[in-house]
């Protein structure tokens, strides 16, 4: 008997479907793991976190965070951040409830650390860009340079490491969609 998904199930599928389409059209991590969820959530679940143009100026903000904040590769990797980025969104924390008590702030990163950090350690070992590639391929990349980019997406497209099921931008578009559920309440 073929069970129907739930609208977390098909969720989960289309952002990480969206993920490695995402990560061939738009290259870096930060930029289309946040598109790959907002797009999964609205399309799947019927969550509408941000209307399109603010999602347009988001995705603007996160290109400079892709490749491990500027392409150094130094940093948190882009589908960390991205992924990140929304999983703390969702859990609501803002100005007002800091200051109404400032020991919230421990809610998002609760759920940040649940659903992306733990998958990212568990995976590969880290949350950094550089460690994450060198985890995958055996070497790290500086993305700052344009024909180091054109290497890595070549590589990307045939590598079994990068396929569906073990790309890091669709695994951390699943992981964030999963865990917004979750808070969401969304089964």
């Amino acid at each position: 008997m073929n069970e129907k998904k739930s609208k977390k199930e098909r969720a989960i599928k289309k952002a990480q479907e969206l993920g490695k389409e995402y990560e061939d059209l738009f290259v870096g991590c930060a930029e289309s793991s946040f598109a790959a969820i907002v797009d999964a959530l609205r399309l799947e679940a019927g969550i509408e976190l941000f209307t399109k143009e603010e999602q347009d100026k988001i995705f603007t903000a996160l290109v400079g965070l892709q490749g491990g904040v500027g392409g150094s590769a130094r940093g948190s990797c882009g589908a960390v951040t991205g992924a990140s980025f929304l999983v703390s969104f969702v859990s609501g924390i803002g100005r007002k409830e800091q200051l109404e008590n400032k020991f919230t702030l421990t809610i998002p990163c609760q759920n940040v650390r649940d659903g992306i950090t733990n998958n990212f350690l568990k995976d590969y070992g880290s949350v950094v860009c550089r460690d994450i590639c060198f985890s995958k391929f055996g070497k790290s990349y500086d993305f700052t340079k344009p024909e180091v980019i054109s290497e890595f997406l070549s590589q990307s497209r045939t590598h079994p490491k990068c396929q569906l099921a073990e790309c890091t931008i669709a695994k951390a578009a699943a992981w964030a969609v999963e865990k917004i559920c979750d808070i969401k309440g969304v089964g």
